[in-house]
């Protein structure tokens, strides 16, 4: 069978969109390849060759101690020559860059390089971007998580003159989002509306305290937000109760649900008892938007601003935009047209069936490494 290696930036056991990501690709291809995992820290999964090469969970933490990281790339060189993979993947930045100048160099031969990325060209700086083009004169085939991203990519590269490979495979929201529990969702007469992702400037919560704010003044019905919120240290965590307290004072404590740092199976309860989703990450910042599909897979309404890659999820233009009045004349034009509603959540639910699929995710997968073919052979 053919050998693949995934290489990441962040231990598999740590949160993170790659993380989760790359456990949805293992878990679907393993039984089809000789697959192997080279990350930093420990990671045991059945059917699986993994090499722990350090102690700390996250290769940006090794950049940190040059000697130590270059303890790092000697490793992984010889798990290179000792495996000898036909294709390596990289999920993250720190890996590909790594493994592109190690093909530069000729230190690794005989290889294919693939890439997925999952960032934005235009939230790099010019630093990164050059080392970026570097890197993908070294590599084989790009992956990209939306058309709006490879095209975004595709442009540059076409600049610069530099001829490789495109593929889009859409993520997944993960197996916990395939089945649907219908006894457990909210009724569609309630207004509730959700609002989740890391506290950061660029997701722009200010917008949705103005969305319910709008909604409080065009409406006399009772408004519920749910909140879920990720904050990564402790300023984090203080700004995130300042912020839930903003909603409370527009709609009353009673009608506001406020959660920080909550479990995959929480947000999955959370989405459950929301009707509305709402995206609102400032202009061309999201190269997905896994929240929204997320969302999509609970029967929930789902609209967004002008983020990128987050309008190809949703693929409703009435549904994006990006004035708070806006998006508030659009919930209670759903509120109140219950076949409007229940005809849209149905469109998203489908539509996350198919497109944002683990079976479509996989079978992508196995197209690209062509050993789809193979194992049906076999």
């Amino acid at each position: 069978m053919k050998k693949i290696m995934l290489m990441c930036d962040n231990n598999l056991q740590t949160v993170g969109g790659e993380q989760e990501s790359t456990k949805i690709i293992i878990n679907g291809i393993k039984d089809k390849c000789n697959l192997f995992v080279v990350q930093p820290g420990d990671f045991v999964s059945e059917g699986v060759t993994s090499f722990k090469i350090t102690n700390e969970t996250r290769i940006k933490h090794l950049i940190k101690k040059p000697i130590v990281f270059f303890k790092y790339v000697k490793s992984v060189i010889k798990i290179v020559h000792y495996v000898k993979p036909e294709i390596i993947h990289t999920q993250a930045q720190v890996s590909f860059f790594l493994i592109a100048l190690l093909k530069k160099l000729m230190i690794i031969r005989d290889v294919k390089l693939y890439h997925t990325e999952r960032g934005l060209k235009n939230k790099y700086n010019l630093f990164f971007l050059k080392l970026f083009l570097f890197s993908f004169k070294n590599t084989d085939l790009i992956v990209t998580t939306t058309e709006y991203n490879k095209s975004s990519w595709a442009k540059e590269l076409e600049k610069k003159k530099i001829q490789v490979e495109m593929r889009v495979i859409e993520n997944t929201a993960g197996p916990i989002f395939e089945i649907y529990d219908s006894s457990k969702k909210v009724s569609p007469d309630e207004l509730v509306i959700g609002f989740a992702g890391r506290y950061a400037e660029w997701k722009n919560w200010r917008l949705a305290v103005d969305i319910i704010k709008s909604l409080r003044e065009q409406s006399n019905y009772i408004i519920k937000v749910f909140l879920a919120i990720g904050a990564l240290d402790d300023k984090a965590v203080l700004e995130s109760k300042k912020l839930i307290r903003d909603f409370e004072k527009i709609i009353g404590a009673n009608n506001v649900i406020g959660k920080i740092n909550i479990s995959l199976e929480e947000m999955n309860e959370f989405y459950y008892r929301i009707n509305y989703f709402v995206l609102t990450s400032k202009k061309d910042t999201e190269s997905f938007g896994r929240t929204l599909v997320e969302a999509m897979s609970r029967k929930v309404v789902v609209m967004t601003t002008y983020a990128g890659g987050a309008e190809e999820v949703v693929a409703d233009s009435l549904n994006t935009m990006s004035e708070p009045d806006d998006f508030a004349r659009r919930i209670l034009y759903y509120n109140e047209n219950i076949q409007s509603f229940e005809r849209k959540t149905q469109e998203n639910f489908d539509r996350a069936s198919v497109v944002y699929s683990i079976k479509n995710n996989i079978s992508k997968h196995l197209d690209i490494y062509s050993i789809g073919e193979e194992n049906n052979e076999a």
